[in-house]
């Protein structure tokens, strides 16, 4: 999930250009972090580039578990069963653009009954309220994980009032599939 500071058509040609070389980096197979930094040495190199946040989430459904990295972009929440909302702490490097590096990695247990989340500022902040009273709006949530994620996310948009966002909201819903086995017919 990431967001280009800025708005207009040139934060939306930045934004595709980030996406292309997120997918390019990421083909490498590097671990969240590493790919921060070279997506952050990337985009320093040219004077033109806005700087962006970015929050990278790589999930290993097998053993359970996904890794956190971010560049300077809000933390992830995981819903649980009961719906109850966690924000998950994750160190908060600095903008993609700025060639100082020093993300991250944290990784924690992500299991077929928890729902992830990623999102854009716009979905918490509001004008004149600090950001920790925000991320405690959304962490009060209790939300209907057993739910399709499309009526998740329609229910986040809803609760916190995003009708009213100055800033563009996006938000990612994901769970992990449950692993079926199948078993050798005799």
């Amino acid at each position: 999930m990431g967001d280009v500071m800025g708005h207009g058509v040139e934060a939306a040609v930045d934004m595709s250009n980030y996406r292309s070389m997120l997918h390019y980096v990421a083909a490498t197979d590097l671990p969240p972090h590493r790919i921060l930094r070279q997506l952050d040495d990337t985009i320093a190199q040219s004077e033109s580039s806005r700087p962006a946040t970015c929050l990278l989430a790589l999930a290993d459904p097998a053993r359970g578990i996904c890794s956190y990295s971010s560049a300077g972009h809000l933390p992830p929440a995981l819903i649980d069963r009961d719906g109850l909302v966690d924000v998950l702490p994750v160190p908060t490097g600095p903008p993609l653009g700025t060639g100082f590096g020093g993300y991250e990695r944290v990784t924690r247990e992500l299991l077929p009954d928890q729902v992830l989340l990623l999102y854009t500022d716009g979905l918490v902040e509001r004008r004149g309220e600090d950001i920790d009273a925000s991320l405690a709006r959304l962490a009060h949530l209790r939300l209907p994980v057993r739910t399709d994620l499309e009526k998740l996310v329609d229910d986040v948009l809803r609760r916190l009032g995003t009708q009213a966002a100055e800033d563009d909201v996006a938000v990612v819903a994901a769970r992990v599939r449950p692993r079926h086995t199948v078993r050798p017919h005799p």
